[in-house]
Order: structure tokens, then sequence, then C-alpha cells
């Protein structure tokens, strides 16, 4: 009788045991995290756009005009990217998949910026002062920080977004 009360204490353990494990895998392929909160509103003539950004993206690759020189690109977004992003061979092959706003940090003096919505039949782009970014963590590794300028009086959007962003992906080719 002793022996068979432990053979049910075993079994017991075993199926919390494997319970667990499979709650373990199961959580660890879920989907990716949203690390940014904001808003992205632009006007286009009679049509608003009022996104709301709920993924960042952060990528490095060589600059389209000078090959030699880096550029590091936060990606703002309602939807992830991570897979088409880690599929991409070159830089530029991310573009088509945007819906929201990029910002290049290191292209020029000021903060390049485009945005994309509507399955990318709306586009605006413009630069923004260095300022308008202010980062918290700034490292090859991870950007986090703010973002927030309001360009509509120029016909531009509107974006306000708190990120944090792990390094993605270095790109080797711009093109």
């Amino acid at each position: 009788m002793k022996t068979r009360y432990h053979f049910q204490r075993y079994r017991q353990h075993l199926f919390k045991g494997l319970l667990f494990s499979l709650l373990f895998v199961a959580l660890s392929f879920t989907t990716v995290k949203e690390n940014c909160q904001g808003k992205l509103f632009y006007k286009a003539g009679k049509k608003a756009f009022d996104i709301e950004l709920k993924y960042a993206h952060f990528i490095t690759g060589p600059d389209t005009f000078d090959p030699k020189k880096k550029i590091r690109r936060l990606i703002f977004t309602a939807n992830p990217l991570d897979e088409k992003i880690k599929s991409c061979k070159v830089l530029n092959c991310v573009d088509q998949y945007i819906e929201g706003i990029q910002v290049d940090l290191d292209a020029a003096p000021r903060l390049l910026y485009w945005v994309s919505v509507n399955g990318q039949l709306v586009q605006y782009s413009g630069t923004s002062v260095n300022e308008t970014l202010s980062l918290s963590k700034d490292s090859q590794e991870r950007l986090a920080g703010m973002l927030k300028f309001d360009d509509s009086a120029a016909g531009g959007p509107v974006v306000e977004v708190t990120f944090d962003a792990a390094m993605m992906k270095n790109f080797d080719q711009a093109r």
C-alpha cells in the first residue's frame, strides 16, 4: 500500500513538471513584446491617419549615398516587423514593410524621417532638429528614449513616442 502511494505522488510531480515545461515552451514562442508607446498623426488632404505606435525596431547599415558611413535607423510601427527585418539581406529591403515612421539618426546634421501610411500609398519625408529625440540609453546594442515633434504646420506629421529598442540587425549593404 505504501508503494502505491509513492507512485501516485511521483506521477503528480511528473505531471506538474511536464505541465510547467509545456507552459514555458509555449510562452517562449509568443509574439514579440511591444517596446514602445506613442502616436503618429498625419493629415494628407481631407484624410487623417492616427496610428498607435507599439513596436520600435533598431537597425544599422551603410548610408545610401556614402556606403562608408554607418547610420542608425529607428522604425516605429503598429505591428511587429521582426521576422521581415531578419529575412532582409539589404537595408532598404525593410522600407517596403513600414507602416509608420522611420528615423535616420546619423545620415545628416538633422534627423531624417519618412512616414508611410495607408499601405504606402501616402508618404511624407522631412527633417527634424536633433533635440526632438531625447535618448536615455544610447549604445550600439540599444536605443531608448522619446521622440516628439510637430511638423503639421509644414504639412507633416505629429509624432510622440517613447521607446526601448534592442539592436535587431546590422546590414552590410544599403541596396
